[in-house]
């Protein structure tokens, strides 16, 4: 499994990001608000699908006792955690309108905002009740993330199923939630308006390949698992 290096805490500038970006790439028909451009965007979505990816995982490890899917799940916590980590400053907490905030008592958040990297390590607690707020790391406050509805239909679809059925909701949940974080972060690291992000993306972008890539296998095994049993 590859794992991001360690990297100095990286401050980067959101109101100055956009001339950055026509500086480095000239003219785009990509729109200033995408994911693809923008640091605030970006970091958003990539926060919402580490924090759906952690919650599914969990559950995975509660309800399932195939070893494929738990030492899947496993590997996803591991690396999601480490996004998180990076992408949302200690003390802060994720918005639904996807705004980065200080948590109470702490303040409010001035940019520039900060993109702060550490080592892989597999996230502890237990994660409370969905509520649109998965809380990734409950000892410390700041690791929260409102859902969007799309996610959070996909986690009450899972938290529903149970047996084959659960192995497969999520082996394929799990599939299209790491295809869509692999395509997001591919197309940040071409086309983000900072640089420092741009290489956060570069870094990362190979441990959620290899995500992918045993999502993708985990589904397709976890597919020809329910053939056999008939």
């Amino acid at each position: 499994m590859k794992m991001l290096p360690r990297l100095t805490i990286a401050l980067l500038s959101v109101a100055t990001a956009a001339s950055a970006s026509a500086q480095d790439f000239g003219p785009s028909i990509l729109s200033p608000a995408s994911p693809d451009v923008n640091t605030s965007v970006f970091r958003a979505e990539a926060l919402r699908g580490d924090a759906y990816s952690i919650e599914a995982s969990r559950l995975a490890l509660a309800r399932s006792n195939n070893p494929r899917i738990r030492a899947q799940a496993n590997t996803v916590i591991t690396n999601r955690q480490a996004t998180t980590d990076a992408l949302l400053p200690p003390g802060t907490s994720l918005t639904p309108d996807g705004l980065v905030v200080a948590d109470a008592g702490r303040g409010s958040i001035n940019s520039p905002l900060g993109l702060i990297t550490a080592p892989l390590t597999i996230a502890g607690g237990v994660v409370g009740a969905v509520t649109g707020v998965v809380d990734n790391r409950p000892s410390e406050p700041g690791k929260r993330v409102a859902l969007d509805p799309v996610r959070q239909k996909k986690l009450a679809d899972l938290d529903a199923s149970r047996g084959r059925a659960f192995d497969r909701t999520y082996a394929g949940q799990q599939a299209a939630s790491d295809a869509e974080t692999l395509k997001l972060y591919q197309a940040y690291a071409r086309t983000g308006d900072s640089a420092q992000g741009r290489q956060f993306a570069r870094q990362a972008t190979p441990m959620l390949q290899d995500e992918f890539d045993g999502s993708a296998r985990l589904q397709g095994l976890t597919a020809e698992d329910d053939d056999a049993a008939f």
